[in-house]
Order: structure tokens, then C-alpha cells, then sequence
């Protein structure tokens, strides 16, 4: 496995775990006021006061007559500070070397020579329905999840593991029974940018109050994907 897998698979799922650990420190986000007054066994809410922050990670309830508890403490907090960088360091190096991976020249290149390409071309496009629809309701489970369990670090985690592994496997589909002749780099290029579509559809899901349903988005997600897949059987880019 390359150095830049190996950042994005050990430093996405340590980035959602540390969103979810200091979620799990802090108030609950909907009522905090009344989450402090339960933890300090208090009947009413009335005049608490709640200081958060995600980095550093800090969350205090100050109850207005003096009393002030810090739900993280200093020690804590910098020991989730320190891992936090280090987390962001790894994810930041692995989508660097990611994207470069997209633009660098390849030597090796698939041949055409004795492959049925109508064939390839068809199971290739309705490959794509399927992965554009499972990999958009996937997307936006991500992002639920992450919202509800991980806070705004949660959503970006969640967005970026979906990317990545959406784009993983949408190049994974390409090389399968992708355009021929073709190099790997065209193989991520075309992942990446089927990627991008199915994510703007899942951003367009989770729109409070959009006119269309979410298996709605389902459906014009996997259209697109399938579109574009067969849009790039003539610009092998």
C-alpha cells in the first residue's frame, strides 16, 4: 500500500474517533444548559452559562453563582490538542500526495488490444448506476452520522471518508471495466471527478426542505455517475 493510502486510512477513521470522543465530553449539543444542570444534579437551567470550543477541545458549564465545572480538563484538553495535530498532519499529507497522484505521469499503460470494448463500455455504465446510487445514500449517511455523533469536525471527517473512498472505488470501477487504452493516473483522474458529482448530490440531499426526495437524489446521482462514465469513454482524461 502507498504512503498516501496509508495516511488517509489510518488518519480519516482516527479523525472521526477523536470528533466522536470529544463530542462525547461536551454538553449535548441540543440542550447544553440543561445537560449542565443535570451533571451538577440540579433542578433548573436557568442562568447556566456553557464556554465550548473544538480545538482546543474545552467545555465548561458555569452555573452564574460562582460555580464553574469543567466537563475537559486542562491536561485532557491539551492531550486531545497534541493527537488533533498529529491527526491533521497525517489526513493533510495523505490528500496531498492523493491529489498529486492525479496529474503525475504514468508509463504503464492498459492496451485495447483484444477486449470487447462495447461490452467494457456497457458494464461499465451500469456499473456506475449502481455504485452512483449506493455511494451517494453512503455519503450522506456519513454525514448524519458525523453530524449527530461528531459535531463540525464529524461532518468533516465523515465528508472526507466519503470522498476518498468513493473515489477509491469509483477508480477501482475504471480500471475494472473502465476506457482503454488507459493509465492509472486517468483512472483516478475519471474516479475523482465522478466523485465530485456524487458528492455535490449528496450536499444537495441533506438541503433542509429541497423539493426533491432524498431517493430522489438517489436516482439523479446514479444518472450522473453513469453519464459522466460514458462521457469519458471519449475524453479519456
Amino acid at each position: 500500500m502507498r504512503t498516501r493510502n496509508w495516511l488517509l486510512a489510518l488518519g480519516l477513521p482516527a479523525a472521526m474517533a477523536w470528533s466522536v470522543v470529544v463530542t462525547a465530553a461536551m454538553p449535548n449539543w441540543f440542550e447544553p444548559s440543561e445537560d449542565c444542570a443535570l451533571i451538577a444534579g440540579r433542578a433548573s437551567s436557568a442562568g447556566v452559562t456553557v464556554r465550548d470550543s473544538w480545538f482546543p477541545p474545552r467545555a465548561v458549564c458555569d452555573f452564574g453563582d460562582g460555580q464553574v465545572h469543567a466537563l475537559i480538563s486542562p491536561a485532557r484538553s491539551a492531550i486531545l490538542t497534541v493527537i488533533a495535530v498529529l491527526i491533521a498532519l497525517a489526513v493533510i499529507a495523505g490528500l496531498v500526495l492523493w491529489i498529486k497522484s492525479l496529474f503525475q505521469p504514468d508509463t504503464v499503460v492498459r492496451s485495447a488490444e483484444g477486449v470487447d470494448l462495447r461490452q467494457r463500455k456497457f458494464a461499465h455504465v451500469t456499473s456506475a448506476l449502481v455504485v452512483g446510487a449506493l455511494g451517494t445514500g453512503a455519503l450522506l449517511c456519513l454525514i448524519v452520522v458525523g453530524l449527530v455523533f461528531g459535531g463540525p469536525p464529524g461532518i468533516i471527517s465523515a465528508v472526507l471518508i466519503g470522498v476518498v473512498g468513493l473515489a477509491a472505488a469509483a477508480a477501482a470501477l475504471d480500471r475494472s471495466v473502465g476506457p482503454l487504452p488507459s493509465t492509472p493516473a486517468q483512472s483516478r483522474r475519471r474516479g475523482a471527478v465522478a466523485t465530485a458529482i456524487m458528492l455535490v448530490c449528496a450536499a444537495i440531499g441533506v438541503i433542509p426542505r429541497f423539493p426533491v426526495p432524498q431517493f430522489g437524489i438517489l436516482v439523479v446521482a446514479a444518472g450522473l455517475f453513469a453519464a459522466t462514465t460514458s462521457v469519458q469513454w471519449f475524453r479519456r482524461t
